[in-house]
């Protein structure tokens, strides 16, 4: 009756047990003087609606999507975070398992022998187990025979629980901070995905902005050599003179070297692109030579909305949680402990010519351990985690600032480089309109070399702005999605 008594008893002690607090979230987190002044609205021009999923295919650039898909696939940092992410995994088992009862078992097996002098009883006592999953064997003991010596063989079976009463949360806890942990890793390893989606595909227009670049050297190169050869015919003629022609080889050398320039960061380009791919850096990889299609305006959503979106913000946030949850395992490590034991066992003790005496063993017991003079340790490790909480906090609230500032210089660079481009092109237009109007006016005696090689100049300088706005456009886009936590072709941690 006392035992079910007890057990009773300690029920009711852990079904009392302290309900874990649940942690603040997102905006939560930040001071109310910080969680004001977060806006209703995107400042920068943008679309309404939500953010819109697999962005990666907005391009319409089926090469992008599938070198974006081989990279992640093949990119060994991904493979060493998704195996980060594995690793906490087990973490939250391991400190889940504090919450279930320890179970071992012992077989013993030990041979005894002994020099007794005088009448000590009559008797041989029962084998001695020892604690259950400890590591001396047990088995000791004085045989109390009336044999002046004696030997025996002890052997047997025995097993043994013990279990902590979670009264305080004490485990909880640390299981809550372990589970925390392993989110924030899980949302690391998807911002490390959409971070690698990223790099591809900046380094992807790169790449064409430099085959641009180098189409614009090589045709500004043949106008020049068309140039040279038109004045070598006019100075036969003597329509030319030496200077004239001194001038237009100067501009077919510099025309040459930025050719040169161009198709060497084009290989530069098709090299990286290599690398962040896990491809070895040859500088053979085929790219397009002509920009996709310009996307349209992005829905941005709601400022608040990418608290709860973007990955490195949800890590930041769990982060939070798990510094959360380690303060209360803290503060619950300098309460009382409540431990349930149980052993029980089955052995013999045989001693040589006299008998053999079955032993059956067993134990029942509860105990309170409370600390009392830690020499300040577990105050301090209190105002440890305390300190560790205030630091996530702040960090978050940082995160946040960095993300909002990413979104909004996002959204106002794309439309100015928008209406650049507008601008730019119609230069470029223009522009070469001048040159061919002023070979006309060359031909015709009206202008000299000196202003045709001007304006083709100020022509290449157009184009070559405009190539690098076109490339800046998309690597901007590429940059808005990341900001704004959008998925590029669907969520999911590694299974």
């Amino acid at each position: 009756m006392s035992i079910r008594v007890f057990l009773g008893t300690a029920v009711c002690v852990v079904l009392s047990g302290c309900a874990l607090k649940v942690p603040p979230f997102g905006a939560a987190i930040m001071p109310e003087s910080a969680r004001s002044k977060i806006p209703g609205t995107w400042r920068g021009p943008h679309r309404g609606g939500d953010v819109v999923p697999k962005w990666i295919r907005s391009f319409g650039d089926p090469e992008l999507t599938a070198l974006v898909a081989d990279a992640v696939e093949r990119n060994p940092d991904l493979k060493a975070a998704a195996a980060r992410v594995e690793a906490s995994r087990a973490a939250v088992r391991i400190a889940a398992s504090s919450l279930y009862p320890r179970i071992a078992m012992k077989g013993l097996g030990e041979r005894q022998g002994q020099e007794v002098h005088g009448d000590l009883g009559r008797g041989i006592n029962p084998p001695d187990f020892g604690g259950s999953g400890v590591e001396n064997s047990g088995g000791a003991g004085l045989d109390t025979s009336t044999d002046e010596s004696s030997q025996r063989w002890v052997y047997g079976i025995a097993a043994g629980a013990a279990w902590e009463a979670d009264v305080w949360g004490r485990i909880r806890s640390k299981k809550a901070a372990a589970k925390a942990e392993s989110a924030a890793l899980e949302a690391d390893y998807e911002f490390a995905r959409q971070s690698l989606a990223a790099a591809v595909a900046r380094a992807y227009f790169t790449t064409i902005e430099a085959a641009q670049q180098e189409a614009n050297a090589q045709e500004t190169l043949d106008l020049y050599q068309e140039d040279l050869r038109l004045t070598d015919v006019r100075k036969q003629h003597g329509f030319a003179s030496d200077f004239d022609m001194s001038q237009i080889k100067s501009r077919t050398a510099s025309a040459q070297d930025a050719l040169y320039t161009a198709q060497q960061a084009r290989a530069q380009t098709i090299r990286a692109i290599e690398v962040v791919t896990s491809r070895y850096p040859a500088g053979r990889f085929d790219v397009r030579r002509s920009f996709p299609g310009q996307p349209k305006g992005v829905p941005a959503g709601l400022p608040a909305q990418i608290l709860e979106r973007r990955p490195d913000l949800i890590a930041s946030e769990r982060r939070f949680a798990a510094s959360f949850h380690r303060v209360n395992e803290a503060r619950t490590a300098r309460l009382p402990r409540f431990v349930l034991s149980a052993t029980g066992g089955l052995g013999t003790a045989q001693l040589d010519g006299v008998g053999t005496l079955d032993a059956v063993v067993w134990s029942l017991a509860a105990g309170v351990t409370q600390p009392i003079f830690f020499g300040g340790e577990l105050k301090a490790a209190q105002d440890l985690r305390t300190a560790e909480q205030k630091a996530a906090a702040a960090s978050y609230v940082g995160a946040a600032l960095r993300a909002f500032e990413d979104v909004e210089n996002a959204l106002a660079n794309d439309y100015y480089l928008r209406k650049r481009e507008g601008a730019l092109g119609d230069a470029v237009s223009s522009s070469a309109d001048t040159v061919k109007f002023s070979r006309e006016q060359l031909e015709q005696g009206h202008l000299d070399m000196f202003t045709i090689l001007r304006l083709t100049g100020e022509n290449l300088a157009s184009k070559v702005q405009l190539t690098q706005v076109r490339a800046a456009r998309l690597r901007e886009r590429v940059n808005l999605y990341l900001a704004l936590g959008g998925d590029f072709e669907g969520a999911g941690a590694p299974k």
